[in-house]
């Protein structure tokens, strides 16, 4: 399935001012669908993982065709093309909701939008939103959330239950990823892209978009682990 087409959209980096994070300048990758100076209020689409970028979603910018909803995608810090942290992959304090939230809460600025927006957080993304409405913030109209799990602990439980459906030999190489610590081998990589064909993308072939955010995601994988 080709890449979603791109024509009608403004890209960019905006900066992001978080001292928790060290000494590096930090930047947040978007790209927006539409117009945001219309009267239609916004979309921004939190990604899941974490840090599986946004690619995957980018067929959502529909919205922008069919109902002049403009939409904003972006990378979360540490992933695709945002500025990535891998010196803090041994510093998981750094990695709580408030670092996403700030993120959040700066480039809503950045683009002018904060004062009226809606959410949709995918996976990862859902527990984000959901997380960053319970802080109330100013301007948040609705949100939606999408394929997201309720829990953390059931979500792992589940992805349990599926590593266990997988043939012997890619459990294997799953255990031995558990055990040293290295998932960044192709042979991790062959197996975690038939668990998704199995279990979390069943289009075949994979679509263009998803195979851009797989990619992105192995090259960093930091704030996974640190998660």
């Amino acid at each position: 399935m080709a890449a979603t087409p791109l024509s009608g959209s403004s890209s960019g980096l905006a900066p992001f001012n978080y001292p928790s994070a060290g000494d590096k300048p930090l930047q947040t990758y978007y790209r927006v669908f539409g117009n945001l100076q219309s009267s239609v209020t916004p979309l921004i689409v939190l990604h899941g993982g974490p840090g599986f970028p946004h690619n995957y979603l980018l067929n959502i910018s529909t919205l922008t065709h069919t109902h002049s909803i403009p939409v904003i995608f972006y990378d979360q810090i540490g992933s695709g093309l945002s500025t990535r942290l891998p010196e803090t992959a041994s510093t998981p304090s750094l990695w709580d909701e408030e670092i996403f939230f700030e993120q959040l809460r700066q480039l809503l600025a950045y683009l002018g939008v904060e004062k009226k927006y809606d959410i949709l957080g995918s996976s990862w993304g859902g527990m984000l939103g959901s997380a960053f409405a319970s802080t109330k913030p100013t301007g948040l109209r609705k949100l939606i959330l999408s394929n997201s799990a309720a829990s953390k602990a059931l979500s792992i439980a589940n992805r349990w239950k599926f590593r266990k459906q997988l043939p012997q030999e890619m459990q294997e190489v799953l255990d031995h990823a558990d055990k040293t610590g290295n998932w960044n081998s192709k042979e991790v990589g062959a197996v975690m892209q038939e668990f998704t064909i199995r279990h979390v993308c069943t289009v075949s072939p994979l679509p263009d978009d998803v195979m851009v955010s797989e990619r992105l995601y192995d090259e960093d994988t930091t704030v996974a682990t640190a998660m």
